[in-house]
């Protein structure tokens, strides 16, 4: 949980209580985890800020997926083979969902989890063709996986616009209307994938560097400046 105190009405985040009720404070918090499981599980729920409301409104949460990470034969790969690949047989089937694997008994689960494996493996056959048999490691994700081990909620990657943003300005910078709070990652500008993330955390370094005075800022400029990003952010 996020550590808050208010004063003179302004709501503050002050440090963090772990789930054994340490608590650690700080002049400033940064959540490295979703908009969602920061503003759901770390504030409570009359500290929530109408800026995060409104998130909830315009955003939701993006779908997870099953992921693969292999070892295979070096020999298996073709000679020259680009590093990236999209296979897909249909585009009429781009988005059809293949289900998911919540609730499942233990056995069933990993069986399931392992069939869509199997099926991934042998799609890639078209293009390396053999993968199936050179194959030292694998190593399946599912939502759940992503949930568990990453703390995200529903295993969710970030955000999409709920109706048409009004260019990518309208995303949540790394500041919120909790002071001393911050968020990075790919819920916040400018989104997902790994560059974008990259650049979330520098953006958020460099904004708290400035808010604590270890930066150089031009005040009114600034204020101004963070002032349209909300405007923004609250309007579109």
């Amino acid at each position: 949980m996020v550590v808050t105190e208010v004063t003179d009405g302004v709501t503050k985040a002050v440090g963090v209580r772990l789930a054994d009720n340490r608590v650690f404070r700080a002049k400033t918090v940064i959540s490295n985890a979703t908009r969602w499981d920061t503003f759901s599980h770390m504030i409570r729920e009359e500290e929530l800020p109408q800026s995060e409301k409104l998130f909830r409104e315009r955003y939701k949460k993006s779908p997870s997926f099953l992921s693969i990470h292999m070892g295979v034969k070096a020999e298996c790969i073709p000679e020259g083979m680009d590093c990236h690949h999209v296979l897909l047989d249909d585009w009429e089937k781009m988005e059809d969902a293949r289900g998911t694997v919540f609730g499942l008994h233990p056995d069933e689960y990993e069986r399931k989890k392992e069939e869509m494996a199997d099926m991934i493996c042998e799609r890639l056959e078209a293009i390396i063709p053999g993968i199936k048999d050179n194959i030292v490691y694998r190593e399946v994700g599912t939502p759940k996986t992503h949930r568990r081990f990453l703390s995200r909620e529903d295993g969710t990657y970030g955000p999409i616009p709920t109706r048409p943003p009004l260019g990518m300005l309208s995303m949540p910078f790394n500041m919120t209307d909790i002071n001393g709070l911050y968020c990075v990652g790919d819920s916040t500008f400018p989104g997902q994938g790994v560059n974008a993330v990259v650049f979330s955390g520098f953006g958020c370094a460099h904004r708290v560097l400035c808010d604590i005075g270890k930066e150089p800022t031009w005040p009114a400029i600034d204020a101004g400046f963070v002032g349209l990003l909300g405007f923004v952010r609250d309007r579109t």
